[in-house]
Protein backbone atom coordinates (compact mmCIF):
# COMPACT_ATOMS: atom_id res chain seq x y z
CA UNK A 1 0.00 0.00 0.00
CA UNK A 2 1.30 3.45 -0.94
CA UNK A 3 0.20 4.91 2.41
CA UNK A 4 0.52 2.01 4.89
CA UNK A 5 -0.98 3.94 7.82
CA UNK A 6 -3.99 5.39 6.05
CA UNK A 7 -6.38 2.91 7.69
CA UNK A 8 -5.13 3.50 11.24
CA UNK A 9 -7.61 5.24 13.54
CA UNK A 10 -9.85 5.55 10.50
CA UNK A 11 -13.48 6.59 10.15
CA UNK A 12 -15.92 6.87 7.24
CA UNK A 13 -18.41 9.75 7.27
CA UNK A 14 -21.24 9.31 4.74
CA UNK A 15 -24.16 11.62 4.11
CA UNK A 16 -27.05 9.14 3.75
CA UNK A 17 -27.67 5.45 4.34
CA UNK A 18 -26.38 3.56 1.28
CA UNK A 19 -23.69 6.19 0.53
CA UNK A 20 -21.28 4.31 2.75
CA UNK A 21 -21.52 1.19 0.59
CA UNK A 22 -21.76 2.96 -2.76
CA UNK A 23 -18.55 4.99 -2.43
CA UNK A 24 -16.52 3.23 0.29
CA UNK A 25 -17.17 -0.51 -0.11
CA UNK A 26 -13.45 -1.32 -0.39
CA UNK A 27 -12.71 -0.11 3.15
CA UNK A 28 -16.09 -0.56 4.81
CA UNK A 29 -14.89 -3.53 6.87
CA UNK A 30 -11.44 -2.04 7.49
CA UNK A 31 -12.20 1.20 9.34
CA UNK A 32 -12.84 1.63 13.07
CA UNK A 33 -16.16 3.43 12.71
CA UNK A 34 -18.81 4.43 10.16
CA UNK A 35 -20.95 7.54 10.68
CA UNK A 36 -24.08 8.33 8.66
CA UNK A 37 -25.25 11.93 8.90
CA UNK A 38 -28.80 12.15 7.53
CA UNK A 39 -31.35 9.41 8.21
CA UNK A 40 -34.66 11.26 8.50
CA UNK A 41 -36.41 12.46 5.33
CA UNK A 42 -39.71 14.27 5.93
CA UNK A 43 -40.94 13.89 2.34
CA UNK A 44 -40.30 10.14 2.28
CA UNK A 45 -41.19 8.73 5.71
CA UNK A 46 -41.00 5.23 4.24
CA UNK A 47 -37.30 5.85 3.60
CA UNK A 48 -36.81 6.93 7.20
CA UNK A 49 -38.52 3.80 8.53
CA UNK A 50 -36.68 1.55 6.08
CA UNK A 51 -33.34 3.11 6.91
CA UNK A 52 -33.84 2.60 10.63
CA UNK A 53 -34.68 -1.08 10.09
CA UNK A 54 -31.77 -1.53 7.68
CA UNK A 55 -29.21 0.07 9.99
CA UNK A 56 -30.42 -2.11 12.87
CA UNK A 57 -29.74 -5.16 10.67
CA UNK A 58 -26.39 -3.86 9.42
CA UNK A 59 -23.65 -6.52 9.17
CA UNK A 60 -21.08 -4.26 10.89
CA UNK A 61 -21.87 -3.04 14.37
CA UNK A 62 -19.51 -0.05 14.35
CA UNK A 63 -22.04 2.22 12.61
CA UNK A 64 -23.42 5.38 14.24
CA UNK A 65 -25.89 8.01 13.02
CA UNK A 66 -26.30 11.74 13.61
CA UNK A 67 -29.63 13.26 14.57
CA UNK A 68 -29.93 15.61 11.58
CA UNK A 69 -32.84 15.75 9.11
CA UNK A 70 -32.15 15.96 5.40
CA UNK A 71 -32.52 19.44 3.96
CA UNK A 72 -33.96 17.90 0.77
CA UNK A 73 -32.19 20.21 -1.64
CA UNK A 74 -31.12 17.60 -4.18
CA UNK A 75 -30.52 19.22 -7.60
CA UNK A 76 -30.97 22.62 -5.98
CA UNK A 77 -27.55 23.79 -7.11
CA UNK A 78 -26.78 25.19 -10.54
CA UNK A 79 -24.52 22.39 -11.74
CA UNK A 80 -23.77 24.21 -14.99
CA UNK A 81 -22.24 27.05 -12.99
CA UNK A 82 -21.83 25.71 -9.46
CA UNK A 83 -21.04 28.21 -6.73
CA UNK A 84 -19.20 26.74 -3.72
CA UNK A 85 -20.00 28.30 -0.36
CA UNK A 86 -18.76 27.81 3.18
CA UNK A 87 -21.77 25.58 3.93
CA UNK A 88 -21.74 23.57 0.69
CA UNK A 89 -23.05 24.77 -2.64
CA UNK A 90 -25.34 27.69 -3.45
CA UNK A 91 -28.99 26.69 -3.87
CA UNK A 92 -30.24 28.28 -7.09
CA UNK A 93 -33.29 26.16 -7.95
CA UNK A 94 -36.45 28.05 -6.94
CA UNK A 95 -38.32 24.77 -6.45
CA UNK A 96 -36.27 24.05 -3.33
CA UNK A 97 -35.32 27.60 -2.33
CA UNK A 98 -37.57 27.37 0.74
CA UNK A 99 -35.23 24.67 2.08
CA UNK A 100 -32.08 26.70 1.59
CA UNK A 101 -32.04 27.97 5.18
CA UNK A 102 -32.38 24.44 6.53
CA UNK A 103 -29.46 23.43 4.33
CA UNK A 104 -27.34 26.28 5.69
CA UNK A 105 -28.32 25.40 9.25
CA UNK A 106 -27.33 21.77 8.77
CA UNK A 107 -23.74 22.85 8.14
CA UNK A 108 -23.31 24.04 11.73
CA UNK A 109 -25.11 20.96 13.05
CA UNK A 110 -22.71 18.76 11.12
CA UNK A 111 -19.65 20.60 12.40
CA UNK A 112 -20.85 20.46 15.98
CA UNK A 113 -21.79 16.78 16.01
CA UNK A 114 -18.97 15.50 13.81
CA UNK A 115 -16.32 17.18 15.93
CA UNK A 116 -16.99 14.65 18.69
CA UNK A 117 -16.55 11.71 16.30
CA UNK A 118 -13.43 13.04 14.59
CA UNK A 119 -11.39 13.90 17.68
CA UNK A 120 -8.43 11.55 17.93
CA UNK A 121 -8.89 10.16 14.42
CA UNK A 122 -5.86 9.91 12.17
CA UNK A 123 -7.72 9.31 8.91
CA UNK A 124 -11.15 10.49 7.82
CA UNK A 125 -12.78 9.18 4.63
CA UNK A 126 -15.72 11.10 3.21
CA UNK A 127 -17.40 12.54 0.12
CA UNK A 128 -15.46 14.57 -2.41
CA UNK A 129 -15.79 18.35 -3.01
CA UNK A 130 -18.06 17.83 -6.03
CA UNK A 131 -20.44 15.42 -4.27
CA UNK A 132 -19.69 12.29 -6.33
CA UNK A 133 -22.51 12.38 -8.90
CA UNK A 134 -23.55 15.88 -7.80
CA UNK A 135 -25.41 15.83 -4.48
CA UNK A 136 -25.56 19.06 -2.51
CA UNK A 137 -25.53 17.29 0.86
CA UNK A 138 -22.44 15.28 -0.10
CA UNK A 139 -20.66 18.55 -0.86
CA UNK A 140 -21.83 19.92 2.48
CA UNK A 141 -20.50 16.96 4.45
CA UNK A 142 -17.12 17.42 2.79
CA UNK A 143 -17.13 21.15 3.57
CA UNK A 144 -18.00 20.56 7.23
CA UNK A 145 -15.25 17.98 7.67
CA UNK A 146 -12.71 20.07 5.77
CA UNK A 147 -13.43 22.97 8.14
CA UNK A 148 -12.52 20.77 11.13
CA UNK A 149 -9.29 19.38 9.66
CA UNK A 150 -7.07 22.30 10.67
CA UNK A 151 -8.08 22.06 14.31
CA UNK A 152 -8.23 18.27 14.66
CA UNK A 153 -5.19 17.46 12.48
CA UNK A 154 -6.48 14.34 10.72
CA UNK A 155 -5.67 13.16 7.20
CA UNK A 156 -8.64 13.75 4.91
CA UNK A 157 -9.34 11.29 2.11
CA UNK A 158 -12.22 11.48 -0.32
CA UNK A 159 -13.74 9.24 -2.97
CA UNK A 160 -12.90 9.38 -6.66
CA UNK A 161 -16.40 9.12 -8.15
CA UNK A 162 -17.71 11.81 -10.50
CA UNK A 163 -20.52 12.14 -13.03
CA UNK A 164 -21.47 14.02 -16.17
CA UNK A 165 -23.44 16.31 -13.83
CA UNK A 166 -20.65 17.14 -11.37
CA UNK A 167 -17.51 17.10 -13.53
CA UNK A 168 -17.43 20.90 -13.96
CA UNK A 169 -17.06 21.37 -10.22
CA UNK A 170 -14.42 18.65 -10.15
CA UNK A 171 -12.40 20.34 -12.89
CA UNK A 172 -12.45 23.67 -11.08
CA UNK A 173 -11.10 21.92 -7.98
CA UNK A 174 -8.25 20.26 -9.88
CA UNK A 175 -6.65 23.60 -10.66
CA UNK A 176 -5.86 24.44 -7.03
CA UNK A 177 -4.17 21.40 -5.47
CA UNK A 178 -1.79 18.51 -5.87
CA UNK A 179 -3.29 15.08 -5.24
CA UNK A 180 -2.01 11.81 -3.82
CA UNK A 181 -4.17 8.71 -4.09
CA UNK A 182 -4.41 5.05 -3.13
CA UNK A 183 -6.43 2.34 -4.90
CA UNK A 184 -8.39 -0.49 -3.31
CA UNK A 185 -10.38 -3.40 -4.67
CA UNK A 186 -14.09 -2.94 -4.07
CA UNK A 187 -15.78 -5.48 -1.82
CA UNK A 188 -18.60 -6.59 -4.10
CA UNK A 189 -19.79 -9.44 -1.88
CA UNK A 190 -20.28 -7.16 1.12
CA UNK A 191 -21.68 -4.40 -1.10
CA UNK A 192 -24.41 -6.62 -2.53
CA UNK A 193 -25.26 -7.95 0.92
CA UNK A 194 -25.84 -4.42 2.21
CA UNK A 195 -27.65 -3.36 -0.96
CA UNK A 196 -30.07 -6.27 -0.48
CA UNK A 197 -30.81 -5.10 3.08
CA UNK A 198 -31.68 -1.60 1.88
CA UNK A 199 -33.74 -2.94 -1.03
CA UNK A 200 -35.65 -5.31 1.23
CA UNK A 201 -36.64 -2.34 3.39
CA UNK A 202 -37.47 -0.13 0.39
CA UNK A 203 -34.85 2.53 1.06
CA UNK A 204 -32.21 1.82 -1.60
CA UNK A 205 -31.99 5.23 -3.31
CA UNK A 206 -29.55 4.40 -6.13
CA UNK A 207 -29.96 2.57 -9.43
CA UNK A 208 -31.28 -1.00 -9.12
CA UNK A 209 -28.94 -2.23 -11.85
CA UNK A 210 -25.85 -0.62 -10.29
CA UNK A 211 -22.65 -2.67 -10.42
CA UNK A 212 -19.55 -1.62 -8.52
CA UNK A 213 -16.27 -0.80 -10.21
CA UNK A 214 -13.52 -3.36 -9.63
CA UNK A 215 -11.42 -0.68 -7.93
CA UNK A 216 -11.93 2.68 -6.31
CA UNK A 217 -9.42 5.28 -5.20
CA UNK A 218 -9.21 7.65 -2.26
CA UNK A 219 -7.63 11.02 -2.81
CA UNK A 220 -5.73 13.32 -0.50
CA UNK A 221 -5.19 16.90 -1.59
CA UNK A 222 -2.38 19.21 -0.56
CA UNK A 223 -0.87 22.51 -1.72
CA UNK A 224 1.76 22.36 -4.42
CA UNK A 225 5.33 22.22 -3.18
CA UNK A 226 8.05 24.30 -4.76
CA UNK A 227 9.42 22.79 -7.98
CA UNK A 228 6.48 20.35 -8.13
CA UNK A 229 4.93 19.84 -11.56
CA UNK A 230 1.39 21.17 -11.82
CA UNK A 231 0.38 19.21 -14.91
CA UNK A 232 1.03 15.73 -16.26
CA UNK A 233 -0.07 14.06 -13.03
CA UNK A 234 -2.52 11.18 -12.76
CA UNK A 235 -5.93 11.80 -11.19
CA UNK A 236 -8.02 8.59 -11.18
CA UNK A 237 -11.78 8.90 -11.43
CA UNK A 238 -14.68 6.46 -11.57
CA UNK A 239 -17.11 8.10 -13.99
CA UNK A 240 -20.87 7.61 -13.68
CA UNK A 241 -23.54 8.58 -16.18
CA UNK A 242 -26.58 10.12 -14.47
CA UNK A 243 -29.67 12.05 -15.50
CA UNK A 244 -28.93 15.72 -15.96
CA UNK A 245 -31.01 18.52 -14.43
CA UNK A 246 -33.79 19.65 -16.75
CA UNK A 247 -32.21 23.04 -17.41
CA UNK A 248 -29.04 21.48 -18.81
CA UNK A 249 -31.05 19.09 -20.98
CA UNK A 250 -32.87 22.01 -22.57
CA UNK A 251 -29.57 23.74 -23.32
CA UNK A 252 -28.21 20.59 -24.92
CA UNK A 253 -31.33 20.21 -27.09
CA UNK A 254 -31.07 23.87 -28.09
CA UNK A 255 -27.41 23.41 -28.98
CA UNK A 256 -28.08 20.41 -31.18
CA UNK A 257 -31.09 22.06 -32.82
CA UNK A 258 -28.82 24.95 -33.86
CA UNK A 259 -26.41 22.45 -35.41
CA UNK A 260 -29.30 20.74 -37.17
CA UNK A 261 -30.65 24.00 -38.61
CA UNK A 262 -27.15 24.99 -39.75
CA UNK A 263 -26.65 21.68 -41.57
CA UNK A 264 -30.05 22.00 -43.28
CA UNK A 265 -29.23 25.52 -44.43
CA UNK A 266 -25.87 24.42 -45.83
CA UNK A 267 -27.47 21.48 -47.61
CA UNK A 268 -30.09 23.74 -49.22
CA UNK A 269 -27.39 26.12 -50.41
CA UNK A 270 -25.38 23.20 -51.72
CA UNK A 271 -28.27 21.81 -53.79
CA UNK A 272 -29.12 25.27 -55.14
CA UNK A 273 -25.74 25.24 -56.85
Amino acid sequence: MLFPRMLEQAIIVAAHPDDEVLWFSSILDKVDEIVVCFVNNESYPEWTAGRQISLAAYPMKNLSTLNIDQAEVFSGGDWNNPVVTEYGIEIANKKVSDRSERYKGNYEKLRRQLEQYLKGRSNVFTHNPWGEYGHEEHVQVYRAIKSLQGELKFNLWYSNYVSNKSFRLMLSHLERFHFDYACFETNKVLAHEIKDIYKKNKCWTWYDHWEWYNEESFIQERPYEQEEKKVGNLFPVNLIKVSLPQGRTRKAHSYYSVIGRTIKTLMKERFKR
